[in-house]
């Protein structure tokens, strides 16, 4: 397994399909922070012609650590990007990203718009204080509110319920059942038609965990980010066509901010999925991000 050293005790764990000195190569920046690459992502990218590389942020997936915690920071991870690039020889990107990883995405765009020559984004979240209020505190609890129930009763105060589970998930006595708990909550709004044995996927120990310790540590300190921070430097984005794919339904993220940034930007398509919710993995949502992958795909000769 191949790992890029990154300092400060993180090595970064990441995968080729294909050749990326081939084609300019597609780059999936996954969810969370702390989800890690699913094989369930891999099935967007199954058989293109064009390279993927697929890495798992630090402190998550296969990626190895010393303090997960330490020196984890959006600036980090931005920076981590850009390294992994020089580190492969790639001079330009496509970025493939779906929440967070639209966060993520969006930052790095930002801040190395020269090397982003395209993105194609899903369930857009701009991480601003709204949003997360909108869905530990006031919003997505009105629709589910039995399961908003459920996740909130595992926390001693309610007012704010994402530095409490962070406490509570600093706690190696608490930390595994507080980590189911934030996962499912996730897993209930991620679909529009939730089981139980994809509840169940969200809710494994190896999964759940670091995306429930890094999530309710990012968040609790809004991502590191200035209020507003991507809308107000998206000026920086207007050379780089952008592709989004929002669920209606999405309870995570809701439509409002993929509207939002869609409004800021000179070339953009926003494809509206009228019978999805939040994950890549809703049938609207993977038909349409599956055709934008094959739209890329590169021109083969006679």
């Amino acid at each position: 397994m191949p790992y890029l050293n990154v300092g400060d005790g993180h090595q970064l764990h990441y995968e080729l399909q294909g050749d990326p000195a081939a084609e300019v190569p597609l780059l999936f920046v996954h969810g969370g922070p702390g989800a890690g690459v699913r094989a369930d992502d891999k099935q967007l990218f199954a058989k293109l012609q064009r390279p993927v590389i697929y890495y798992d942020q630090r402190g998550c997936g296969n990626s190895k650590f010393e303090q997960r915690l330490t020196a984890n920071t959006t600036e980090h991870l931005i920076a981590d990007i850009e390294l992994l690039r020089r580190t492969l020889a790639v001079e330009q990107l496509i970025l493939v990203g779906g929440s967070w990883g639209s966060t993520l995405s969006l930052l790095y765009a930002i801040r190395y718009p020269q090397h982003v020559v395209r993105m194609v984004l899903w369930g857009i979240f701009l991480c601003r204080q709204q949003e997360l209020d909108w869905f530990y505190l006031h919003g997505a609890n009105q629709l589910y509110p039995e399961e908003y129930q459920r996740f909130i009763q595992q926390v001693d105060y309610a007012s704010d319920p994402v530095a409490a589970y962070f406490e509570k998930l600093s706690s190696a006595s608490q930390q595994q059942q507080a980590a189911a708990s934030w996962a499912r909550w996730e897993a209930v709004n991620s679909f529009l038609m939730p089981d139980e044995a994809q509840i169940e996927r969200f809710s494994e120990t190896d999964h759940c965990l670091p995306m429930a310790l890094l999530e309710s540590y990012y968040f609790k300190k809004q991502a590191f980010l200035p209020p507003d921070y991507i809308l107000r430097n998206s000026m920086r984005l207007q050379a780089i066509p952008v592709d989004i794919v929002q669920g209606r339904y999405d309870t995570i993220c809701p439509c409002d901010a993929a509207w939002q940034l869609s409004n800021r930007l000179e070339q953009v398509q926003l494809h509206i999925s009228p019978l999805a919710a939040h994950d890549a993995a809703e049938p609207e949502n993977f038909r349409a991000l599956r055709a934008l992958l094959l739209d890329l795909e590169p021109a083969t000769g006679d």
